[in-house]
């Protein structure tokens, strides 16, 4: 299918967000990304998130780049996909064991726990509304393919030393309002996905378009010709957007699709 260009949307913290009690997406946010796709656009859902915890938002998103850019699909087809070597997961769990960190692993079609009781794992699950239904417990001496690891410090000085002891190999991006860390390889983020989207479809950048508010969306503005960043965002952004919209809560979705002529 021809596109007029694509959009990019984050999840947590632009199209929900979990500190006001925003799980899923306003009526107004659903209703003007249905009009994107009337409108000749591929809208497309980045997130953190794996496929496989997706919540059902009631939005037909066109397309996915999922675990921060390790998986893109569009139109119901897979674009791309990576996963991480198995003696660098094997090399950070041996990392996570010795530290006592409670941690997870994910690809798109199941997510492993290290313990699916752990009252850690489930405080952070329930913080950003994730069913435990989705995990399973790891059992010992399996090691799946992985696109993403998670984390779970008890203190920042947990994450300043794995991030020192991997910096050459890995990004631990910290989370929102929580002690918690995704894991992946240093050259992995959205963009990686993004890019393969745009090349399939053969979308140049000026005709691409990305909503964020977190560390973890800065390559991913960076890439689109048109980053906006949600009135609440991390500082970093303020180097790679070109516009800043309005909160979650005060429809700031609409109003920047309204603002760029999208709908």
């Amino acid at each position: 299918m021809n596109y007029k260009g694509i959009v990019f949307f984050d999840y947590d913290g632009t199209l929900a967000d979990e500190t006001e009690g925003i799980y899923y997406p306003t009526h107004a946010t659903k209703e003007a990304i249905s009009r994107l796709r009337q409108n000749g656009y591929l809208s497309v859902l980045a997130t953190g998130r794996s496929l496989c915890y997706i919540p059902d938002v009631g939005v037909d998103f066109g397309g996915y780049v999922v675990s921060n850019g390790s998986y893109a699909e569009a139109d119901g087809m897979e674009i791309y996909q990576n996963f991480i070597p198995t003696d660098d997961v094997k090399e950070l769990v041996d990392a996570f064991e010795n530290m006592g960190l409670f941690y997870s692993m994910e690809n798109q079609r199941k997510c492993y726990a290290k313990d699916v009781n752990e009252p850690i794992f489930k405080a952070m699950i329930d913080n950003f509304n994730i069913s435990a239904d989705v995990f399973q417990n790891l059992n010992e001496g399996e090691l799946p393919d992985i696109s993403k690891l998670l984390v779970v410090y008890s203190s920042l000085d947990e994450h300043r030393h794995l991030s020192e002891m991997f910096k050459d190999k890995f990004t631990f991006a910290m989370h929102r309002k929580y002690l918690s860390a995704d894991v992946q390889p240093t050259w992995i983020n959205k963009s990686v996905g993004a890019r393969r989207l745009a090349e399939y479809f053969d979308i140049n950048p000026e005709n691409i378009y990305a909503f964020g508010d977190g560390t973890n969306d800065y390559e991913l503005l960076d890439f689109a010709g048109h980053g906006v960043a949600m009135e609440y965002h991390a500082d970093v952004l303020d180097k790679v957007c070109e516009y800043v919209t309005d909160t979650v809560k005060n429809e700031g979705i609409y109003k920047a699709l309204v603002h760029y002529g999208l709908i």
